[in-house]
């Protein structure tokens, strides 16, 4: 019954239904929840604020309703907020999409990503290097623009002295998305820098939970195929997502031992 029940949130307008009394719960929830954070010995962790283990709280129930939801992030290759600062890429018309990315149905179509803090410029003496950077999510949220990325990107920027460019690659959550979709855009964003006359020795590759895993199977993709593609500077890998293989164990989630302080 639980099963049947849970299969059908996703859906209207039981999704609408779920939503209301979720949030109803929560906020009814949230003081007490409060309270009981007020001990520094029922903290998540107890060098954690009374703030920051709330928050933690709320986004670690928020994220498990919002998977039951499974709600389709809006895509759109449409400029936004981001304007001049936001760029389609077309997939490349050279012969870069090899083994494992050549897929029957899934095949490489343009892509968007944007620049931080601004447009790249190659006159700009004292950025020397670009950044390009793929989101986390679960490979199921995230997009790479400003209201995704735009603190991570301001870090990176801040401490790097670099252009930073966030490719907004496709997810699985969304019809027609799944693998190798993310990895075959991943592959456009790092030929487009090439293409740009970005030599590699100016190119570092970053991403974040999820991005991280995309980071690395893109390195792998590199490193299989060399005459394809050349290899970066470097790799920054921000709480990779290394092992997605682990969800299939029982209880994958309660039974890790970071349980109590990851809200993802």
């Amino acid at each position: 019954m639980a099963s049947l029940l849970q299969s059908l949130i996703p859906y209207h307008p039981f999704k609408a239904l779920y939503v209301l009394i979720v949030a109803l719960s929560i906020s009814l929830r949230a003081p007490f929840w409060f309270l009981c954070l007020i001990p520094r010995f029922l903290r998540q962790h107890p060098s954690w604020t009374l703030r920051q283990s709330f928050m933690v709280k709320l986004l670690s129930v928020a994220s498990h309703h919002a998977s039951l939801v499974r709600d389709h992030p809006h895509w759109s290759l449409s400029p936004g907020t981001e304007k001049e600062r936001y760029e389609c890429i077309p997939p490349s018309q050279k012969d870069i999409y090899r083994g494992v990315l050549k897929d029957r149905e899934i095949k490489p179509v343009e892509v968007g990503g944007t620049w931080y803090p601004t447009v790249y410029g190659p006159s700009d003496a004292k950025r020397k290097a670009v950044i390009l950077h793929l989101h986390g999510g679960a490979f199921v949220v995230g997009d790479g623009r400003k209201s995704d990325l735009g603190h991570g990107a301001a870090l990176l920027t801040s401490h790097t002295d670099c252009w930073v460019f966030g490719l907004q690659y496709r997810i699985s959550s969304n019809p027609g998305c799944r693998f190798p979709a993310a990895l075959q855009d991943a592959v456009t964003g790092y030929q487009s820098l090439l293409d740009r006359g970005i030599p590699t020795s100016s190119i570092i590759l970053s991403g974040d939970s999820a991005g991280a895993n995309l980071v690395i199977a893109l390195l792998r993709y590199i490193t299989e195929n060399p005459d394809v593609l050349p290899k970066p500077k470097a790799a920054l890998l921000w709480c990779a997502w290394v092992n997605p293989a682990v969800a299939l164990k029982p209880n994958p989630c309660t039974g890790n031992r970071n349980y109590k302080t990851d809200f993802l």
